[in-house]
């Protein structure tokens, strides 16, 4: 958990030695910090001065029966083969922030070939022997967040071929591996998953000709459907639907040819096109052939396919290319195709693993922060299930430079209105929903916005990995909240900048009409990173930049282990020793004494050593002189010696500190063969909580209270390895936080995921000196949400509190904070 907090206690002190080698050095200059977490400062709007090209009129009217809209076709993403998927929790790390920008579907390739999974071997007998123990560590925490996968069955296992991307010498031994993988996900109760014969057949990804490739997709499809009836193939996964050689057209013929062949959807990818003529083009062929009737599957598109453009680039921002506009629009017109799903290349970036951003196609940086397009994914999420017909006037309507699309959802009352604006200049959109059913009810607009001033991660942080989680742009920002009196019409100025894209959601509400004001975010705030001058230092270091080592990685922001490569990844490691019985340590120096109540230490989790290295005994102490120590946490036999997977989370009572050390009297192996003990890490964080367990990583409720059905679990949480499940209406946690100053505004905040839509929960903040203050949370995916308070004038505490407010299902929670608002 990354959590970061306001309470201020008194120095704890107990006194006690330096160890020798980590005696703290003279002070040094260091960037100023704040004196605890702040809230991101409110967000300026656009420059007024902006000049304005473009003047365009959107209209729509709610009595309008409209069309169905399914996002669930649009909200589907395809990760590359990228060498962080040596990795296994670099993924899988993400799982939240794919669920919390809509992701339903993620197709996953390189399954086969022996680099990334390893599933294929020959004992010494020579007897072929499979395993899916890593592939279940990155599919199964997807399904645990509702991200079904769809599986490319690429490429070929080296017992069976001399290349990854020849033909196996039998199809026989094929068939047997994938039968195996299907029955194996089958028997997990994973039945209905979609499956993919190989990947860009028409590339240098496949060596054989196109017979062998129909001969492949035959036997994979047979297996397929022998294992799991229910379950869907398709292929042959082509580049380009015209590229040399007819790729396409052959596979589409050869089905034709051969209708017992099971196929379930016709595959494509999509790449440097502003429309959807591929769609257009792969229909009529089908129909021709008489498979008018199949489902398209899109299972990569982009604007380009190229990935190392250089920061900036790619979908890092708001760009004209690849950037939030254009993906916009481009999702709108494929909701306008008959195609059954798209995939988006790709949700988690990864070709240039050592840079903060590197100008690559994913929504989410290595790292684990959003991009601007990431938000323009979330967007689309919120839109309804109806999509009413829209009339836009002005320039740029005809090319659908400037555009809109308005959704409603009758049973809720509400509408949503996602515009974008594909040009240099920004536009002033008058925006128009009729035949509202509001004409009762006082009605409530928020705007958001994506713009190279808000959503834009990349304008936060370029060079470094940026220390917050979210940074102060990352996500997209409420720009405008008003509560209209009751009126059956919505007309609104919006502006929507250069490249930019705003959602408009309409909902009814029993408040009072006027401007209601916006708070930023709360973010967890990493106080030991070295972008604010923190200084790592150890008892002993191998220093080895160009493999990965060094004790400055420590606290470079990189979390997890990327090797081998030319730019490795690794963290820091202490030298090596033949007995576990050897001390080794690690220090931060804050640069000066600060308020901290959570370490976080990341272990390295590269395949080669993952969650090894990690100390078996030790302490975490605290000093503010570098003399006196305090025990923050003393553990022996931790995690009883083995690897330990994520980040391992430490809570205590908060206290303000300059050094925090780790010191460790019993190491760990960090291979599997021959003992090597050193201790190792990828990253040492510190935070201000707010709450000594506010991410429920002691496994229990300790600091909490419960009502109805409430329990830590470890199945789905959104980071480290526990969250608070609740089910049913009435459940809930609360809890108490003392030590807030008088009249200071601070901000709660928390991440939920209900299982369903059928129901909501609450967040409240109460007995902090004035009328209680609350907000509510409906949705199917990961979602943050807050509540913004300020104290009486002899106020220095407040109860806090999460509760099922409706419904029967099941509410999954993590990750409180609470944070001060910027002076």
């Amino acid at each position: 958990m990354r959590l970061v907090g306001v309470l201020l206690t008194s120095v704890l002190a107990i006194t006690g030695c330096a160890s020798p080698a980590l005696i703290p050095k003279p002070p040094v200059q260091h960037p100023p910090q704040p004196a605890f977490s702040q809230s991101a400062p409110a967000i300026a709007p656009e420059d007024p001065s902006t000049v304005v090209t473009n003047a365009v009129a959107i209209t729509a009217s709610y009595a309008d029966p409209g069309e169905s809209f399914d996002t669930s076709r649009l909200l589907n993403a395809s990760q590359g083969g990228y060498a962080p998927m040596r990795n296994l929790h670099w993924l899988t790390g993400q799982a939240a922030q794919m669920s919390s920008m809509g992701l339903k579907d993620i197709r996953i390739d390189h399954v086969f070939d022996d680099p990334f999974y390893n599933v294929v071997s020959v004992d010494a007998a020579g007897a072929v022997q499979y395993d899916f123990s890593r592939l279940d560590q990155v599919l199964l925490p997807l399904v645990a967040h509702d991200i079904t996968p769809l599986i490319s069955l690429s490429y070929t296992p080296g017992a069976f071929a001399d290349s990854p991307y020849a033909p196996p010498g039998s199809l026989e031994a094929w068939s047997a591996l994938v039968t195996s993988f299907v029955s194996h996900y089958r028997d997990l109760g994973h039945t209905g998953w979609e499956y993919e014969v190989w990947n860009e057949v028409d590339t240098l990804h496949w060596e054989g000709t196109s017979a062998e490739y129909n001969a492949l997709y035959q036997a994979s499809a047979t297996a397929v459907k022998s294992a799991d009836a229910t379950a869907r193939i398709g292929g042959p996964a082509a580049a380009d639907l015209n590229s040399p050689g007819a790729w396409s057209k052959k596979f589409i013929d050869f089905i034709a040819a051969n209708p017992a062949v099971p196929v379930d959807f016709f595959t494509v990818h999509s790449y440097r096109a502003a429309g959807w003529e591929t769609v257009t083009q792969a229909r009529e062929w089908l129909t021709a052939a008489g498979l008018a009737a199949l489902p398209i599957y899109v299972t990569e598109w982009n604007n380009d396919s190229f990935m190392d453009k250089g920061p900036g680039q790619g979908s890092d921002s708001n760009s004209s290319i690849n950037g939030s506009s254009y993906t916009a629009r481009r999702l709108f017109l494929a909701s306008q195709t008959d195609a059954e799903k798209f995939f988006y290349f790709s949700p988690v970036e990864g070709l240039q693993f050592d840079r903060p951003y590197n100008g690559d196609l994913g929504l989410v940086t290595v790292d684990g922060h959003r991009k601007a397009v990431g938000n323009v994914f979330e967007m689309f999420s919120e839109l309804e299930s109806t999509s009413l017909p829209t009339t836009v006037v002005g320039p740029g309507s005809e090319t659908q430079s400037v555009y809109g699309l308005v959704t409603k959802d009758t049973a809720d009352k509400t509408a949503t209105a996602i515009l974008w604006n594909n040009t240099t200049s920004d536009a002033e959109v008058a925006l128009e929903v009729t035949d509202l059913p509001y004409a009762k009810t006082n009605f409530t607009s928020t705007v958001s916005v994506v713009s190279a001033a808000r959503g834009n991660g990349f304008g936060d942080e370029q060079l470094v990995v940026a220390p917050a989680y979210p940074s102060a742009n990352e996500n997209a920002a409420v720009a405008d909240v008003t509560v209209h009196a009751a009126a059956d019409i919505l007309s609104q100025s919006v502006r929507v900048p250069a490249y930019g894209v705003v959602l408009v959601a309409v909902t009814p509400t029993d408040e009072k009409a006027g401007v209601k004001p916006t708070s930023a975010e709360p973010a967890s705030t990493n106080i030991a990173s070295s972008t604010f001058g923190a200084v790592a230092s150890a008892s002993t270091s191998v220093e080895e930049p160009a493999n990965g080592w060094a004790v400055a990685g420590l606290n470079d922001g990189r979390r997890h282990s990327f090797e081998p490569a030319s730019n490795s990844v690794r963290g820091w490691t202490s030298a090596s020793h033949p007995n576990a019985d050897a001390a080794e340590s690690v220090q931060i120096d804050l640069g000066s004494s600060r308020p901290v109540d959570t370490v976080v230490l990341w272990p390295r989790d590269s395949q080669v050593s993952d969650g090894r290295g990690f100390p078996d005994t030790f302490t975490i102490q605290g000093s503010a002189d570098g003399v006196t120590w305090t025990t923050l946490h003393d553990a022996e036999s931790y995690n009883k010696g083995q690897p330990v997977t994520g980040a391992q989370t430490f809570g205590f009572p908060a206290a303000e500190y300059r050094y925090l050390k780790v010191d460790a009297s019993v190491l760990t192996s960090t291979t599997a063969e021959a003992p090597d003990y050193s201790f190792q890490l990828a990253e040492f964080e510190a935070y201000r909580n707010g709450h000594e367990n506010g991410g429920f990583e002691t496994g229990t409720l300790d600091g909490w209270k419960s009502q109805g059905d409430a329990e830590v679990q470890s199945a789905v949480v959104r980071g480290g390895n526990g969250a608070v499940i609740m089910t049913g209406e009435g459940s809930g946690i609360s809890t108490s936080v003392t030590g807030l100053l008088p009249n200071t505004t601070y901000t709660f905040g928390a991440h939920v995921k209900p299982s369903g839509k059928n129901g909501s929960v609450a967040l409240e903040v109460s007995d902090f000196g004035s009328k209680a203050k609350s907000v509510s949370a409906v949705s199917d995916q990961w979602e943050s949400f807050w509540v913004t308070f300020t104290t009486g004038p002899k106020n220095t505490s407040a109860e806090l509190s999460l509760s099922v407010t409706s419904g029967k299902k099941s509410v999954w929670v993590d990750d409180f904070l609470i944070t001060q608002a910027a002076e």
